[in-house]
C-alpha cells in the first residue's frame, strides 16, 4: 500500500473569531485564532491538492489579511504544474473553492473532483441563492466548475470512491450537503484531511462542531464515519491554528501533518 505525506499550507490569516463560531455556541465573549488553509498530499507520482483557497479577485475585494495566492504557496514545496495531478474540492465555499479562478490554468494536468450532490446544490438548487448560502460561496468558482462540467477535467463523485491506491474520497455531509473528506495511508497510520467537517480538531473528539452547519444530524453521523477510519489525532480540520503551530515547519507557512 502506498504511503503518503500530508501538508497543511496556510494561505491567509491569522484571523480572530469568536470561539462560538468555531465551537457550537461556546464562548461568545472569547476570541480565538484561525487560519485559512489548503492541503497537499504527496505521493511517489506527485501531489494531490485538497481545496483551492480563496480566489485572487475575492481576496482583493475582502482585503484578506496575510493572503498569498495558494498556487504560490504550493510552489514552496515543489507542487508545481508538472506535479499536481489531482485537485479535490471538499465543498464549494469561497475559502475552499474560490481558487478555481486560478487553478485550472495553473495546473493544466490536474483533474478536479467534486461530489455530485455538492455540485448540484450550488449550481442548480435555487436555495443556494438564498442569503445564508450565497454569502459563503464564490460565483466565479461556480461558473468555472460549470464550464468544466462536460470536460474530462471535472469528475463528479457519487459517494465514497478510491481515486488512487491508498487514497479515498469520503462523502461527509453536514457542513454542506455534499461535503467530502480525503482518507489516505500515512507512515503514522490512516489519516483524513477533513477540511471543514470541523473547524478545529477538538470537535472530532467531543462532537461539538462549528457554528456553520447545513445538517447537524448528518454531521454527527459524519464524525462517527471519520472516527471509524482514523484516530482523532490523524483527522485534520479546516481552520485550526494548531496545524501551523504544532507540526514541523517545512517551508514558510507550510507544515507536515503526517
Amino acid at each position: 500500500m502506498p504511503i503518503y505525506e500530508i501538508y497543511a499550507l496556510k494561505y491567509a490569516g491569522p484571523f480572530l473569531s469568536k470561539l462560538a463560531l468555531l465551537r457550537w455556541n461556546e464562548g461568545w465573549e472569547e476570541e480565538v485564532e484561525r487560519n485559512y488553509y489548503i492541503w497537499a498530499i504527496k505521493g511517489k507520482e506527485g501531489f494531490t491538492v485538497v481545496d483551492t483557497g480563496v480566489g485572487i479577485t475575492m481576496a482583493a475585494a475582502m482585503k484578506l489579511k496575510g493572503y498569498v495566492n495558494p498556487v504560490d504557496v504550493l510552489a514552496r514545496i515543489g507542487a508545481d504544474e508538472s506535479k499536481v495531478t489531482k485537485v479535490v474540492i471538499t465543498h464549494i465555499h469561497f475559502d475552499h473553492a474560490g481558487g478555481m479562478e486560478m487553478f485550472p490554468a495553473a495546473f493544466p494536468r490536474a483533474v478536479f473532483y467534486v461530489q455530485r450532490k455538492e455540485f448540484a446544490f450550488w449550481t442548480r438548487n435555487p436555495i443556494a441563492k438564498k442569503a445564508p448560502f450565497a454569502a459563503v460561496t464564490d460565483d466565479m468558482a461556480i461558473e468555472t466548475l460549470v464550464s468544466m462540467e462536460a470536460s474530462n477535467r471535472l469528475v463528479l463523485v457519487d459517494g465514497d470512491r478510491e481515486i488512487m491506491p491508498g487514497m479515498e474520497l469520503l462523502l461527509a455531509p453536514g457542513h454542506t450537503v455534499g461535503m467530502q473528506a480525503v482518507a489516505v495511508t500515512t507512515a503514522a497510520g490512516p489519516a483524513i484531511v477533513a477540511s471543514d467537517c470541523a473547524h478545529v480538531a477538538k470537535s472530532f473528539r467531543d462532537d461539538i462542531p462549528s457554528y456553520f452547519i447545513t445538517d447537524l444530524a448528518a454531521l454527527m453521523k459524519t464524525y462517527d464515519k471519520l472516527r471509524a477510519r482514523a484516530s482523532t489525532d490523524l483527522i485534520f480540520p479546516g481552520h485550526d491554528a494548531l496545524m501551523l503551530n504544532n507540526y514541523p515547519l517545512v517551508a514558510e507557512d507550510v507544515t507536515r501533518l503526517a
